[in-house]
């Protein structure tokens, strides 16, 4: 009898992200074009524990985050990455889909994270932000982009639901807004 397959618990995108070159003009365009927004801009993301297959790295960027098409999304802007194996995983056109995401509960996180690992999908960045823990993997082969593992939190929930919040209430003003700290 073969082998049960692999299959992970990722139900359901917890959001699409995107590199692009201007936060605040792809903001523009994605509001006049396809209704998107508004956009939360959380400007140097202030990451930290952030490395990279075990050696200290950098990553930081500017993210804003809104409903397009009725999903969430993230429009990420680079400003500095090392080392250059991150950088690399950052390049090509732009703006481009990066990664997809998914929110994992915390009891089997590490168990998906290393079965990833093991089945050719490397872990290649990984970082905190208060009780957020993250990971970026390698699914470029497979997907043509990477995949982002986050452990659930309410404080994650907490936040996309203020950003599906303010998609619903949307009268078109103001399409991209500082996260209030």
């Amino acid at each position: 009898m073969p082998e049960e397959p692999f299959r992970p618990s990722l139900e359901g995108a917890h959001h699409y992200a995107y590199v692009v070159e201007n936060i605040e003009a792809t903001v523009e365009r994605l509001a006049e074009q396809l209704g998107a927004g508004p956009f939360f801009l959380v400007e140097n993301v202030p990451l930290e524990n952030i490395s990279s297959r075990g050696e200290p790295a950098e990553f930081v960027h500017h993210s804003a985050f809104g409903y397009c098409g009725g999903g969430p999304i993230e429009l990420m802007e680079i400003v500095r990455l090392v080392p250059e194996r991150i950088e690399g995983r950052f390049s090509g056109a732009r703006p481009g889909v990066h990664h997809v995401a998914w929110a994992v509960p915390p009891a089997s996180v590490e168990d998906l994270r290393r079965e990833l690992e093991d089945r050719g999908l490397p872990e290649y960045l990984s970082a905190q932000l208060g009780e957020l823990d993250i990971t970026f993997h390698d699914a470029s082969a497979s997907l043509g982009h990477d995949i982002e593992i986050h452990v659930d939190s309410q404080g994650l929930r907490d936040f996309f639901q203020m950003v599906r919040e303010g998609a619903e209430a949307w009268d078109g003003s103001e399409p991209l807004r500082p996260v209030a700290t």
